[in-house]
């Protein structure tokens, strides 16, 4: 989607439960892991104070589940772009994973695709499974992208995946992987 990542620091942000993950290899160790929405100033000072970079969220829709409102939940994601945002720098990226199962969750999908620029959905096949695909990814233009002048030259994209121990492999549906 014209975002190269290769030159940027990947910060990632743990929003589960806080676990002790530094079992964890450093490549893959959250930098930060939010705590009692009353320790969310610390965590806005650590955001603002980071080089521009593409910051990932874990599991926005794990404040639900700790018992924040949809409300407080918007209002975290919303304050997160405003913090990146403001870095006023083209590199710099907000990604948030968030997995919807319920009608609880849904509610704070909508709201986040849109202020968002791009959506990002990973789902099974609807023909069953496959030894060949693991899924599907739709990226589709989120409310925020279809807002900017240049709009007209995303096409939306429709992706088979696989994953294996180390990599994942992406690829035109019909495409077999052996061609790959």
């Amino acid at each position: 989607m014209g975002v190269n990542l290769t030159n940027h620091q990947i910060q990632f942000v743990n929003a589960l439960l806080p676990l002790d993950l530094s079992s964890l290899p450093a490549a893959t160790r959250p930098h930060f892991t939010l705590g009692p929405k009353e320790e969310w100033s610390e965590f806005f000072v650590w955001l603002e104070n980071q080089p521009p970079s593409v910051v990932i969220i874990d599991g926005l829709c794990s404040l639900l589940d700790q018992g924040h409102d949809l409300d407080t939940a918007l209002w975290f994601f919303t304050a997160c772009q405003r913090i990146i945002e403001s870095h006023g720098v083209t590199g710099a990226r907000l990604v948030v994973n968030m997995f919807v199962d319920d009608e609880c969750t849904e509610p704070l999908a909508h709201a986040v695709v849109r202020r968002s620029h791009y959506v990002l959905s990973f789902e099974a096949l609807a023909s069953g499974s496959s030894s060949d695909v693991s899924g599907q990814l739709t990226a589709v233009a989120g409310h925020l992208h279809c807002q900017l002048p240049a709009s007209k030259t995303f096409k939306p994209t429709v992706l088979h995946y696989k994953v294996s121990d180390a990599t994942v492999l992406f690829f035109s549906p019909g495409q077999s992987r052996i061609v790959l």
